[in-house]
């Protein structure tokens, strides 16, 4: 037990060396020489008890090693499987004048509610909104299509952390959110800031009549709608996929929503699901 406890504190210390380096070097913006005189005198330090507590690997020290490779798998798993859902996202992305030919379709009804459309995707909308619409025949009145965006900064200015823009439908808006590593917001003060920014950017680019209609649509009723987009993985898959994304599905199946850590109300949260088949 003392030899896997020190095996698993001189582990950490070099781990952590390495990642406050890069804290300093891509956050902090530190020059090289200040990062140097850091990192090489606490490397060397440590290296060397690494090295002597590598000789204690038989009598104990293999178990943090493998609980590590454990959760390196994890990690891979969770990380290949998002790769490959942006990668599908991005090739298959709504653009503005798609949406515009979708709402366009006699059987499209605009129902009366602000909603706001959560997704991933900076360029353009999530291929969940076709599929929704395709199969629901309605969009809310007012749409605004929000994407959280983490920067690498402790904290967002006010005034660059909610930036909304007008798209081509009309009652449709698209919306940033920009946030730092030490900034927390709720889901009902996202909803009142997002809203009032909307609010001012529409009085000012398309005038009083539009910004009415947005006003009735928020007294209507607000609702929070997530895509989910899930896997299917078919029998022509390969091996690697099936097992891989097979891990993922799991995973993603036992992993919380995004809504309820925005504090959104539960009565107010909506998610459509989209199967992709691989």
């Amino acid at each position: 037990m003392i030899v896997t406890a020190g095996v698993v504190v001189i582990m950490v210390m070099l781990i952590t060396t390495i990642m406050l380096t890069l804290v300093l070097i891509i956050i902090w913006r530190t020059p090289p020489a200040l990062v140097a005189l850091y990192f090489i005198p606490f490397f060397i330090m440590e290296g060397a008890y690494v090295s002597a507590v590598f000789t204690k690997i038989p009598e104990g020290g293999w178990l943090p090693f493998a609980v590590s490779m454990i959760l390196a798998l994890i990690m891979f798993g969770w990380y290949y499987g998002r790769q490959r859902k942006a990668e599908y996202e991005m090739a298959n992305k709504v653009t503005v004048e798609r949406l515009g030919e979708l709402l366009a379709r006699p059987e499209v009804q605009r129902v009366p509610g602000l909603c706001f459309f959560y997704s991933n995707i900076q360029d353009g909308l999530t291929p969940v909104l076709a599929h929704y619409i395709k199969n629901v025949s309605s969009l809310h009145a007012a749409t605004v299509f929000v994407t959280l965006r983490y920067l690498l900064v402790a904290k967002v200015d006010e005034r660059e952390r909610i930036l909304v823009r007008r798209l081509g439908p009309g009652g449709v808006y698209a919306c940033t959110v920009q946030y730092g590593y030490a900034d927390s917001f709720r889901g009902d003060d996202l909803t009142a800031q997002v809203t009032s920014r909307l609010r001012r950017h529409v009085e000012a680019e398309a005038g009083a009549e539009e910004a009415a209609r947005l006003e009735a649509a928020w007294k209507a009723g607000v609702v929070h709608v997530r895509g989910k987009m899930r896997f299917y993985v078919g029998d022509d898959a390969g091996w690697f996929d099936k097992v891989m994304l097979g891990f993922y599905e799991f995973l993603h199946g036992i992993c919380r929503s995004a809504l309820p850590a925005l504090g959104t109300p539960l009565q107010r949260r909506v998610e459509i699901g989209m199967m992709h088949k691989v």
